[in-house]
């Protein structure tokens, strides 16, 4: 295919008309030129297409062995990546590496020579060192978020994985801030500089509605509980400073009956994915987290954005709000203080927003409910598979009524009417799925946390 062929591919595949001017920008230099790249965008704003449709360009199908390699600094990024180049090109052939899961299926998937290779840089620093991984073929690397992936101390594993790479291989960085000093084992050739971060078309600021919510208790838990009563029942992520905050806010809202789901660094990997997928799908409408929600996550349309902890610095405070209002949307963001506590001096035209508690009228549950499956991609799990066993076995199940079905390596998630949810595992649990025995359960966010 021609790369003009790609990009029409990919359009018809995410239902878009067009390229942002960032991603054309990307695009052009890419075909013009032979220099290493440089993206600043702010988190959510496309990135990942530009980058993807790069690595399509740099395919060439007759060779037999790995030719473009995307760095990303989590787990979940990894995932994300990995689903938006098979959407827009399902023939390519593309491994994913991280951690939380086994690597002898990844070795499997590696052996098999994909085109192309998404990993964090642990598990490819493992893969490097094993022998798995020959980083001399890689003609193509991405550097995505590489701002986030130095603030969690991956360095180490960034000058490892660069030091085996040939040295005329092109790079991408992509960053959501401007980064004053790139690490010199990056080795950068040239590189052109693509900065977007103030681009009309992508910031949000003018399309946030900011909101001071004084505290009249200390650690502001009835407020916040107060202010989800308050406003519309829409998706809602509450941001805290700390992992231990976070989850105190979460226990708390949870023993009011608030359904709410939860999402820490800490948790296993199966929790931060049932969480991310039960916000996603309409499970629940709460999200509960610390900053690594505020970037690198593919999280659905967010209304409302509620500082429980006020951010620590200008950057987070963006960050943050770049999980509302996106593209042409608009959102609300609340900053609950004490009332001693002054606004930092980067938050403008914020207006005092006095509450009233009406948890008799908002109680932000849903009529969705998740169903857990005990079986995934390496059973050789489809959605239409999953789909046709639930629309085949269960007759008080209409088609149309089947919502988002997230694929993992040994499970899957789909979400379903609420008020039918036991009827439905009761009539489909008789029967095999792709000639399988499967276990179904409704899915339940639960405070398992990863051994150190």
């Amino acid at each position: 295919m021609t790369n003009t062929e790609i990009i029409e591919q990919a359009k018809r595949a995410l239902g878009i008309t067009q390229l942002i001017s960032m991603q054309s920008e990307v695009l052009e230099h890419w075909s013009r030129s032979d220099s290493d790249m440089i993206v600043y965008s702010p988190t959510g704003t496309g990135k990942t297409l530009a980058f993807a449709l790069t690595a399509l360009f740099n395919l060439d199908a007759s060779l037999p062995s790995p030719q473009v390699v995307i760095i990303a600094p989590s787990r979940e990024l990894v995932i994300q990546i990995h689903g938006v180049i098979k959407k827009i090109s399902p023939l390519t052939t593309i491994s994913s590496c991280y951690g939380g899961h086994k690597s002898v299926d990844e070795k499997r998937s590696l052996t098999s020579h994909p085109n192309i290779v998404v990993s964090t840089p642990g598990r490819l620093v493992d893969h490097i060192n094993a022998g798995i991984i020959d980083m001399a073929s890689i003609t193509y690397l991405v550097l995505d978020e590489m701002d986030k992936a130095l603030e969690l101390g991956f360095s180490d594993e960034m000058r490892d994985i660069l030091s085996h790479c040939q040295v005329n291989a092109r790079k991408l960085l992509t960053s959501a801030t401007v980064m004053l000093e790139i690490p010199k084992y990056v080795n950068l050739n040239n590189a052109h500089i693509i900065n977007h971060l103030s681009s009309q078309e992508l910031t949000n600021e003018d399309r946030i509605d900011l909101w001071q919510i004084k505290s009249h208790d200390e650690n502001k838990l009835e407020t916040l509980l107060h202010l989800l009563h308050f406003i519309t029942d829409e998706r809602t992520i509450v941001f805290a400073n700390t992992r231990e905050s976070a989850q105190q806010a979460y226990e708390y809202l949870t023993k009011k009956k608030m359904r709410a789901a939860l999402y820490l660094g800490t948790l296993e990997q199966i929790e931060r994915e049932k969480a991310l997928a039960m916000f996603n799908n309409g499970t629940v409408m709460v999200l509960v987290a610390t900053d690594l929600a505020a970037r690198g996550l593919d999280i659905a349309e967010v209304k409302h954005i509620i500082h429980y902890e006020m951010p620590l610095t200008q950057e987070i405070f963006t960050h943050r709000n770049g999980r509302t209002a996106r593209v042409e949307a608009t959102g609300e963001a609340y900053l609950i203080t004490t009332q001693d506590n002054s606004l930092p001096s980067y938050v403008t035209n914020c207006k005092e927003l006095i509450i009233e508690d009406k948890s008799a009228s908002n109680t932000k549950n849903t009529s969705i409910t998740t169903i857990h499956i005990s079986a995934g991609k390496r059973e050789k799990l489809s959605r239409g598979d999953i789909a046709g066993f639930l629309a085949r076995n269960a007759p008080m199940l209409n088609a149309s009524d089947i919502g988002t079905i997230n694929i993992y390596d040994h499970y899957s998630l789909v979400a379903v009417p609420a008020n039918i949810v036991n009827e439905i595992i009761q009539s489909v649990s008789p029967f095999k799925l792709k000639k399988q025995k499967v276990k179904l359960s409704i899915a339940k966010p639960q405070l398992r946390f990863a051994r150190k």
